[in-house]
């Protein structure tokens, strides 16, 4: 079967280096388990609910953090594969060199933003709480190791997609030389 040549106007995307391909499915990887855990954990609430027992009252607490925890696991994934929420307004307007350099321009800001809040990240897991978490007992520190790892990826890929990335990802519908791309 033949492969189909791609419609007028699109370019063929650039393959990503091994050791990003790495991150990304790491990343991705990390973010379905996490995913897994919250669902097990809020299947096990409801259950729990119809039950004539005692329920296990660190499913909710975990569960909770999960959803934390997934958030920012992902939030480098995202950013590095363009999905992230953006304000798209611009892709639409603007073409060529314009159009590049509003693109590394909100790389850079996301990452001066990204570098900040891994700073304070950084704070918080290594400023040494006395608190933990009311049913875990989890010293809260710890639980500020995930969303520093996700900022610290999150920054590093906007660096890398301000400076590696030759432009941004072509998005449907957009108008490129008079001709609406699918």
């Amino acid at each position: 079967m033949a492969e189909r040549p791609p419609p007028p106007g699109n370019r063929t995307p650039r393959p990503r280096p091994a050791p990003v391909r790495w991150l990304e499915t790491a990343e991705l990887v990390l973010g379905v388990a996490l995913l897994a855990l919250v669902l097990v954990l809020m299947l096990t609430q409801a259950t729990q609910r119809h039950l004539p027992v005692d329920g296990w009252v660190w499913t909710g607490e975990l569960a909770r953090l999960g959803l934390v925890w997934l958030s920012f696991s992902l939030v480098g994934y995202l950013l590095g594969r363009d999905e992230h929420i953006t304000l798209k307004v611009v892709d639409f307007v603007l073409t060529g060199r314009a159009l590049r350099g509003v693109w590394i321009l909100a790389n850079l800001v996301v990452a001066a933003v990204g570098v900040m809040c891994t700073l304070e990240a950084v704070e918080l897991v290594f400023g040494g709480s006395p608190q933990t978490t009311p049913a875990l007992r989890i010293p809260i520190s710890w639980t500020y190791v995930i969303p520093l790892a996700g900022l610290a990826l999150m920054s590093l890929r906007a660096v890398a997609n301000a400076v590696l990335v030759p432009e941004p990802p072509q998005r449907e519908g957009r108008v490129d030389s008079g001709e609406a791309v699918r």
